[in-house]
């Protein structure tokens, strides 16, 4: 999959532009991502997941399912805990 500067800044709710900048630079350097940069009139940026990104999503899906049902209140506004899939869709391959 390949991901678009604006596509991130959509699904992520209250993000600052310059904070994504910074945290996909430092992705790119941790070697997790890759951005590929199309020479088209507008420029087109796409990032996409390495091998190294690849491996850590398991890790990162765990860590979520934990924050949904366990850190609620710190994560959603009305505090009330909620499945991995209520927060992120039924077509992932993960089962709560």
């Amino acid at each position: 999959d390949q991901h678009r500067f604006n596509e991130f800044i959509d699904s992520i709710e209250g993000i600052n532009p310059n904070t994504l900048s910074t945290r996909l630079k430092e992705m790119e350097k941790g070697g997790l991502i890759e951005k590929n940069i199309y020479p088209e009139t507008p420029i087109r940026i796409e990032y996409h997941l390495t091998k190294k990104g690849k491996a850590l999503r398991p890790i990162l899906e765990e860590m979520a399912k934990f924050s949904t049902k366990y850190c609620c209140e710190d994560v959603f506004s009305d505090a009330k805990p909620r499945t991995f899939r209520q927060v992120y869709g039924s077509n992932l391959p993960i089962i709560d």
